[in-house]
């Protein structure tokens, strides 16, 4: 019983051993991002001193980003006054400021805040203004977005050109390139009232529908209208030539009966074989007119259908509508060029 007591009381022990031991390699033990940090800070130093700085600057930022600290924060700053970037120097030591703030260490706060003081009368700032803004503008700094709260603002900048752009929906990009004056002056950028956008391709690359119509292959330019005209055209030809075929053949069936019963010779016939006459000679001159003009509005819509099918531009096209010169009254010639 006694040996399993002390069994119990050396069993917690024994786990918070091995748990702090546990915690003491894990502690020591650096992990993949502060490994690259480390290597990366290391390698920037090096170039520091061979003043590199442009290669220099990359790495320290790296560095930071991997494993934010007052010390690479400082550097990066250092490394940015080197390259004559005052802007950037200046937000970086006052940001370094701020986290020796946070962990209070006096000492790097004057530090760091000197420096930037020391950069403030070499600062060179750029104001955007946008009286004119529609809604939903987005203005950009070197394809960086600015806070709208910034507009107006004279906002530090590295010395050197900067590109401006603006963008809203329904209207026309803008963009100008501006270059800053020197140190202790001011630019200020006017972003215009912006035209609105074509119809066509918006800005995000999507297609907006068109009131414009269009003209060449493919497009109506009237060849639908000119189809529809000739369809009904061609049909009222056809109906006019059914009726003079009617007209015909009732011309024909007055003239038989009025030969084979009623006249003796073509004209010498009884009174009944006289009026079947007049009325045959009657039906066959309406045929006959029926049947030109139907032919000519078949024709004329023949041409119009025939013609809307292609590409509106042929010459010589049409039809040509000639009396018969055969025996029969009312026939027709038709001849086509397409």
């Amino acid at each position: 019983m006694k040996r399993r007591g002390n069994k119990r009381s050396l069993a917690p022990c024994l786990a918070l051993a091995l748990s702090l031991l546990g915690g003491a390699a894990h502690a020591q033990a650096p992990s993949d991002k502060g490994a690259a940090a480390e290597a990366l800070f290391q390698e920037a130093r090096a170039l520091v001193t061979k003043k590199d700085f442009a290669a220099a600057c990359p790495k320290f930022k790296a560095s930071f980003e991997l494993d934010p600290g007052y010390g690479v924060l400082f550097n990066l700053a250092e490394c940015y006054a080197s390259l004559g970037k005052t802007a950037s120097a200046w937000a970086a030591y006052s940001d370094a400021a701020a986290m020796a703030k946070r962990a209070d260490q006096k000492d790097r706060v004057d530090k760091a805040l000197k420096r930037a003081a020391d950069l403030t009368p070499k600062l060179e700032k750029v104001t955007v203004s946008a009286p004119d803004a529609p809604a939903g503008l987005v203005v950009k700094r070197d394809d960086v977005a600015l806070d709208a709260a910034t507009w107006g603002v004279a906002l530090p900048v590295d010395p050197g050109k900067h590109t401006f752009s603006a963008e809203a929906p329904g209207k026309k990009p803008w963009s100008t390139t501006v270059e800053t004056t020197g140190p202790g002056t001011t630019v200020t950028v006017r972003v215009p009232a912006l035209e609105p956008a074509p119809a066509g391709p918006t800005a995000t690359g999507t297609s907006a529908p068109s009131t414009v119509p269009t003209v060449g292959p493919g497009a109506d330019d009237g060849r639908g209208t000119r189809r529809v005209i000739g369809l009904v055209v061609g049909g009222a030809g056809v109906a006019a030539i059914a009726v003079g075929a009617v007209m015909g053949g009732l011309a024909s069936s007055k003239w038989s009966d009025a030969q084979d019963n009623h006249c003796r010779t073509d004209t010498l016939c009884d009174d009944t074989g006289v009026a079947l006459v007049g009325d045959a000679k009657t039906f066959a001159t309406v045929s006959t007119a029926t049947f030109i003009a139907g032919g000519v509005l078949a024709a004329g819509g023949a041409t119009l259908f025939i013609v809307s099918l292609g590409n509106g531009k042929k010459e010589g096209a049409g039809l040509t509508i000639l009396p018969s010169a055969g025996p029969k009254s009312g026939a027709l010639v038709v001849k086509g060029t397409f």
